[in-house]
């Protein structure tokens, strides 16, 4: 499969816009420099696996909604309460998200849905 990196990062992009985290989040969450989280949303770099699954915990959404250009249907949606945001919130933020996906996941499994 071939990964076109502008759809990705507009993907990334639009991820970390709909729950109102900055780049500087991201970078900060991947101890990452915010221009190389900049690079990845506008498809100049490439993103390793293990940061990619780790947006995606974050994002909530399997990594294939954010590396291909097809309709994965209406991700996890939550809100923040606050704008002083931290890495640490976002790290237990990532573990809820891939609890909350792995139960969704289990359910398709007990309907025979495929993924």
């Amino acid at each position: 499969m071939t990964i076109d990196m502008k759809i990705m990062g507009n993907r990334l992009k639009a991820s970390r816009e709909k729950i109102g985290l900055t780049q500087n989040h991201i970078a900060e969450y991947l101890d990452v420099d915010q221009s190389l989280v900049s690079k990845f949303e506008s498809g100049e770099r490439v993103i390793s696996t293990d940061m990619l699954d780790a947006l995606s915990s974050l994002f909530c959404c399997p990594v294939s909604a954010l590396v291909s250009n097809n309709d994965y249907g209406k991700p996890i949606e939550f809100a923040f309460r606050t704008s002083a945001i931290e890495k640490n919130d976002l790290e237990a933020l990532a573990i809820i998200n891939k609890i909350a996906l792995n139960q969704l996941q289990m359910e398709r499994l007990s309907k025979g849905i495929k993924a």
